[in-house]
């Protein structure tokens, strides 16, 4: 069994060489996007780029929060990592996650739970989403295109002229938080169902958000959906209904540590990052040591985008 982690990242690549450094393990593989308007001569700086089982794919684009581009590049990991065809877990992640335990630990927990996909979930409308949640998918945005303030006044403007649209018939919308943790099985099964039915990524390219609900929309309707356990392993921190995580510091290590998840979200060294030495401290109680083997560097590619296939709505 292997754990491969997908990460996002956008800023801070020290950080994310300090986050590789702490996943890594005998059966680790990582495969990175990182924003399109970083530098590749920036990615080059750190140690991940020579890593010879890290991987920055080729195929990188520039992600606007709340558009459908977060989604693109999730793909874009998806099919990148599950082209090796390695068994185990695929786990997403944002460069500003970090582990909470060893790598031996995290690998002997998915041993125990081999077969089950790990997501937080909840079927719209939802209580904590303004609205239930359901304007994010009853009206057209267009964040990647416009942007986030332009996108509020053309909803607002649908919004007062009764523009709803039509949603999928007989497909209930779920959803839930970004990250999760999946078997190669499950990835397969999302990326064939994309494929032969593209217009799940046309109706979600115009949603709000829609990395909170499209993956978790395909899965809970999904053969799969009778494996998923509602926790998606992170320890997370919402308050006063803000779109954003809280900024994790050492205040919080108390806190972190006993929540028993395997990562936690969200850190950034600028804030504070002697949280991040004292986890790591206490992670490494439980650490065998991991000699990574330096190459040259690897970017790899992904595969072409789907055929296109209609489903009905």
């Amino acid at each position: 069994m292997y754990l491969n982690y997908l990460i996002l990242a956008h800023k801070n690549l020290a950080q994310v060489d300090r986050l590789i450094d702490n996943l890594m393990g005998e059966s680790t593989y990582v495969y990175i996007h990182i924003d399109k308007r970083v530098p590749a001569i920036e990615i080059k700086k750190y140690r991940f780029a020579s890593s010879d089982r890290v991987k920055v794919i080729r195929n990188r684009i520039a992600i606007y929060w709340g558009g459908f581009s977060m989604v693109r590049a999730t793909l874009n990991l998806m099919k990148a990592a599950s082209s090796k065809e390695r068994e185990g877990y695929y786990i997403l992640l944002s460069g500003q996650d970090f582990p909470l335990r060893s790598n031996e630990n995290i690998y002997s927990f998915f041993q125990e739970n081999q077969g089950s996909e790990f997501m937080n979930f909840w079927k719209m409308p939802y209580k904590g989403w303004v609205n239930g949640g359901l304007d994010r998918i009853k009206y057209y945005w267009f964040v990647d295109k416009i942007g986030m303030y332009n996108s509020n006044l053309f909803c607002r403007f649908q919004q007062e002229n009764n523009m709803e649209r039509a949603y999928f018939k007989d497909y209930p919308p779920y959803g839930g938080s970004q990250w999760w943790c999946l078997t190669l099985h499950c990835i397969r099964y999302m990326l064939d169902f994309i494929e032969r039915h593209p217009v799940v990524c046309d109706f979600f390219e115009t949603t709000l958000i829609p990395d909170e609900s499209f993956f978790s929309t395909i899965l809970l309707n999904s053969p799969f959906s009778g494996n998923v356990v509602n926790d998606n392993l992170r320890y997370i921190v919402f308050e006063g209904g803000k779109p954003h995580p809280n900024l994790l510091g050492i205040t919080d290590f108390s806190r972190i540590i006993d929540s028993e998840k395997l990562w936690a979200r969200k850190f950034d060294i600028n804030h504070d990052q002697s949280v991040l030495t004292q986890i790591e401290e206490h992670i490494s109680k439980f650490k065998e040591p991991y000699v990574d083997t330096p190459s040259t560097g690897s970017i790899c590619s992904n595969q072409e985008e789907p055929a296109q296939v209609r489903l009905q709505m």
